[in-house]
């Protein structure tokens, strides 16, 4: 069953997610209302959203949290225009310049995290792709669905959604690339969601993330006390140790005068490739699959040093004479079983 999007001439098919707690396709209740999962999962669509959520996204926010919500995107947006006024950026230009981090190309799909009020989606339009903007809030949707509703772009290519970033309603290798800027800091699991939204992006897509981190340079300036003075996000430093394993080409800058980190990475499958036979030149030799994969138990430093010495008088490494020494002992040894 398709279910008309809020802005859209187009039909959505709900086939584009899954569930965030099984991966598994997702069904629509005769009515329309909401989609099911497999598990007795019900989430609900509000003004043709869907609220993705595994727990809290089970029940629609009352209309006093909405409005409460709708109050706080307001300050959010003054708060937004302060900001890159107070670091003498222009706000347009400096999305623009992160967006163009991605490297998008005409078609792609892009998954936009912490999409809030949709103060960047508005610039993604301007991307020939297709959006799929999420975020924790419901009530920061539906001021973004205002927004975009005014912006006067063809808004049927997004599609705005509810969902926890630590469980992600989409098969993996999903997108073409992902985006998040802002809020970052406040996962409750950064390494976590990285791997999340990794996993949802197929392989030689870009992830692109950012946030309020000053840079380590800045430290100790006044430049940075300012800022964390009023806001203890500043605290923040680019959290490099949360990237995950299969990320790729890993850059990360800092913009807005040093104030913001922007990290981005191409995304691989497993951890990098090594070729484990490359012959090492030198005393020791070996590669590294006999050096870390072949360990042994020690030996004493009496013959150990009888070992550098005779494989010094043969004029091969150690592990070459080694390998030939153990390889004729073993070998031996078999014999002498058999004989036995």
């Amino acid at each position: 069953m398709l279910y008309v999007n809020w802005m859209a001439t187009r039909m959505i098919p709900e086939l584009d997610f899954v569930s965030p707690l099984t991966h598994q396709p997702l069904t629509t209740t005769s009515d329309g209302s909401a989609w099911l999962g497999e598990q007795g999962e019900r989430y609900p669509l509000v003004d043709g959203i869907p609220q993705l959520l595994i727990s809290s996204g089970q029940l629609q926010a009352s209309s006093e949290s909405q409005a409460y919500y709708r109050d706080r995107a307001s300050e959010y947006d003054r708060g937004m225009e302060a900001m890159f006024a107070m670091l003498l950026a222009d706000e347009e230009q400096t999305r623009n310049q992160i967006i163009a981090q991605l490297g998008l190309r005409k078609g792609d799909r892009l998954l936009e995290i912490g999409c809030g009020n949709c103060r960047d989606t508005v610039h993604l339009l301007d991307q020939p792709i297709e959006i799929f903007s999420g975020d924790l809030s419901l009530e920061m949707l539906l001021t973004g669905q205002d927004r975009l509703r005014r912006a006067q772009k063809d808004a049927s290519r997004v599609r705005l959604f509810c969902a926890d970033v630590m469980h992600l309603p989409f098969a993996d290798q999903f997108f073409d690339a992902a985006y998040h800027f802002g809020g970052l800091n406040l996962f409750p699991d950064l390494a976590k969601a990285l791997v999340e939204i990794t996993r949802v992006v197929r392989p030689g897509g870009r992830v692109v993330v950012g946030d309020e981190g000053i840079g380590p340079w800045l430290a100790n300036s006044e430049f940075a006390r300012i800022l964390e003075n009023s806001n203890p996000l500043f605290r923040h430093r680019a959290p490099l140790d949360c990237i995950p394993v299969t990320a790729r080409d890993v850059t990360c800058r800092w913009i807005l005068n040093g104030a913001f980190y922007l990290i981005s990475f191409v995304v691989g499958q497993g951890e990098p490739p090594l070729d484990l036979d490359v012959q090492f030149p030198g005393r020791r030799g070996g590669s590294h699959r006999t050096r870390y994969f072949g360990k042994l138990e020690g030996v004493s430093p009496e013959l150990r040093d009888r070992v550098l010495d005779a494989a010094a008088a043969e004029g091969v490494s150690v592990v070459a004479w080694l390998e030939k020494t153990l390889g004729t002992a073993v070998q031996n040894s078999v014999h002498e079983s058999v004989d036995d």
